[in-house]
């Protein structure tokens, strides 16, 4: 099972001797401001000999962080757009942090379509490789520009004399293999994408509910040429049969775990080295703590922090400790707007929490400024729609507090919306959300190259409950009112109807304006659903 710690290598540190490890932070976020970024810093002594220093940094960035390494210094954080209607992948940016500060946003590249991914740095590079696909990118960190590369390994751990690859078949389970430099001859144990240190000449293998330990990688079972890692790489395969586990010891194994049970479980979250011992960060239901092991029994002896929780993305392994510097731990806490990063280097604990302002998610303003922004949005169209431009709407949008959603995928529109056959390869969508079960979401299709709207639609929906009937109640009154609403604005204050359709559930009114645009108003009362669609005729 994976260790459920965050595996991104910071390698080549300046202090190469020390074993540190990064607690850093899920940020959420999208556009951030640098001008109150002032650290508050305060210090706490533990009698165990620990020193634990806290900062706090004000940051204003909307988004899912979901890797985040140390290189040179920086932090580099991989920041995922928040999926909340449209399906598809969310957009990514990589945030730079330098000194407490955003540093820089970069893009992620577009053509990169992956829910899980893996990030780290390797032999100078910081590297992106999507899941089950071989095109995978490094950053160029003078240009800040993503360089496609053809093909990554899975290495995870490297020393004078081995290579340590590892593999996750998902429910086959994973394997580990070690490659001798000297020789090329592998050898091979069951283990999922362990993290590995090393003391003296012993290697430590982790995961989140066992450690093993493995003297002499010479004594595991020697690979035939259909079983080594470059075979199993390339062909695919899932599983194939080595022979009888040997050469490797369980020096902790939780032996109460049930893998079937995805309620949260303590574990292990990351090992380091210190003093040449082996010890944990370990996470309960309540606490985070460094641990140490004795036999099958985890001690926790030093509390780090409490109510924190840690995660990590599927797929995120490779190079977690590639030179002995020990790997980034990602976690939250129970404020969705702060998160953490903690770096520990021998005995000094050091956390700056990131404390975001950004909105996370749209707010519940109501129905009646719901109506207010509808105006505004139509104001703002039908007198400018043949000239109006997308940087103008965002700000609009903004303004008004909607939530943006734009997906990162293209969208198209029917010949019927679009008579005049625009060019639409790009979009714009926010978000407004009326109560806690009905929203109304806003769609601008338009032309790139122009930078022109061509196409608005807004649809109203419904979070439909059919087993709670007060819900059913509340959603036909609202359904009733805003069709009311949207059918006398419209033919009061708009243009003139000039085609109507009733079905026995489906409703259709076309008004046209003074200047040509068409409106077309379409609902469905069973399942109270609601379109307007604008455009010229």
């Amino acid at each position: 099972m994976r260790q459920q710690g965050e595996r991104a290598a910071n390698i080549e540190s300046k202090v190469k001797n020390k074993p540190i490890i990064y607690l850093i932070i899920p940020i959420l976020l999208l556009a951030c401001s640098n001008a109150d970024n002032k650290k508050n810093s305060s210090v706490i002594h533990f009698d165990s000999g620990y020193s634990l220093y806290q900062d706090t940094i004000p940051v204003d960035i909307k988004g899912e962080m979901t890797h985040a390494l140390k290189y040179q210094d920086k932090y580099y954080v991989l920041i995922k757009q928040r999926v909340l209607k449209y399906g598809g992948y969310g957009k990514r940016w990589l945030y730079i942090f330098s000194n407490g500060q955003v540093e820089r946003i970069v893009d992620c590249p577009k053509e990169m379509k992956a829910v899980y991914l893996d990030f780290y740095a390797k032999n100078d590079s910081l590297i992106l490789k999507p899941y089950m696909d071989k095109q995978s990118y490094y950053l160029d960190l003078e240009n800040h520009k993503w360089i496609k590369i053809d093909k990554t390994d899975d290495l995870i751990y490297e020393d004078d004399s081995f290579q340590v690859f590892s593999l996750d078949f998902g429910e086959w389970g994973g394997k580990t293999w070690f490659k001798e430099k000297s020789t090329g001859q592998e050898y091979v144990l069951e283990a999922t994408t362990p993290l590995v240190n090393k003391i003296d000449s012993i290697y430590y293998l982790t995961n989140s509910f066992q450690v093993i330990k493995i003297k002499n990688p010479r004594l595991l079972n020697k690979c035939t040429d259909d079983i080594t890692y470059e075979n199993i790489e390339s062909t695919g395969k899932s599983y194939s049969w080595y022979g009888e586990p040997k050469g490797f010891v369980y020096v902790f194994q939780d032996t109460t775990v049930d893998y079937f049970d995805f309620n949260f479980q303590s574990h292990i979250v990351s090992s380091f080295v210190l003093n040449n011992k082996l010890l944990h960060i370990y996470e309960t239901d309540t606490a985070a703590f460094i641990a140490r092991h004795r036999g099958y029994v985890i001690e926790p002896y030093q509390k780090i922090l409490d109510n924190v929780s840690f995660y990590n993305w599927h797929f995120s392994y490779r190079c977690s400790n590639l030179n002995g510097n020990n790997e980034l731990l990602k976690f939250r806490t129970n404020d969705e707007q702060i998160f953490g990063l903690l770096e520990m280097i021998v005995n000094e604990i050091h956390v700056t929490y990131l404390k975001n302002s950004a909105e996370l998610k749209p707010r519940l303003i109501g129905a009646e400024r719901a109506d207010t922004i509808f105006v505004n949005r139509l104001k703002t169209i039908l007198p400018n729609l043949s000239n109006l431009e997308f940087s103008s709407i965002d700000s609009k949008e903004q303004s008004w507090g909607s939530f943006d959603i734009t997906p990162n995928h293209y969208i198209s529109v029917g010949n019927d919306w679009n008579p005049n056959n625009y060019t639409i390869d790009t979009c714009r969508s926010y978000l407004v959300k009326e109560d806690s079960t009905f929203s109304n979401s806003i769609m601008y299709y338009g032309t790139k190259d122009s930078n022109l709207v061509r196409v608005v639609s807004i649809d109203w929906d419904y979070k439909r409950n059919l087993m709670d009937s007060e819900s059913e109640e509340h959603a036909k009154e609202t359904f009733d009112n805003k069709t009311k609403f949207l059918i006398d604005y419209i033919s009061q204050k708009i243009g003139t109807r000039i085609e109507n359709g009733d079905e026995k559930h489906f409703t259709r009114r076309t008004w046209e304006t003074n200047s040509g645009i068409e409106l077309y108003l379409s609902y469905n009362r069973k399942y109270y659903g609601i379109r307007l669609v604008i455009y010229e005729k």
